[in-house]
């Protein structure tokens, strides 16, 4: 869906994603991570695996998520901003697919994303 909606529907090629595959589920695993990355067939993903939810429990503070760590998350930030420090800055804006665990106007909706990404292109 986010690849369908979204990425492949920007043709900014100053656009990046970077997809973090972290280890959520029992059956999240490095394979399991290596063949999901085919979901997101773009030269402006990167895609990361990591064995551990650390990078998950950091983003946990900027988007107000006390549950757990992020994930399934999308985080976007406009151009410019600075990861300075221990913990990784707020957001410009994100949504997610947490029902229940943060708001739920903020729940996923790729026309809605794809929206909020190209708006923060053009600034």
């Amino acid at each position: 869906m986010v690849y369908n909606n979204v990425i492949s529907k920007i043709e900014n090629s100053d656009f990046l994603t970077y997809a973090v595959w972290e280890p959520m589920l029992k059956t999240d695993t490095e394979r399991s991570a290596r063949k999901a990355t085919s979901l997101l067939p773009d030269a402006r993903v990167q895609n990361y695996w990591t064995r551990t939810t650390s990078v998950g429990e950091l983003f946990q503070k900027p988007i107000n998520l006390t549950t757990e760590p992020a994930w399934d998350v999308y985080l976007v930030y406009e151009p410019g901003v600075v990861w300075e420090g221990d913990s990784p800055p707020k957001p410009t804006f994100f949504m997610h697919q947490l029902g229940g665990r943060l708001p739920d106007g903020q729940r996923l909706d790729g026309p809605e994303l794809r929206n909020g990404l190209e708006e923060i292109l053009k600034r």
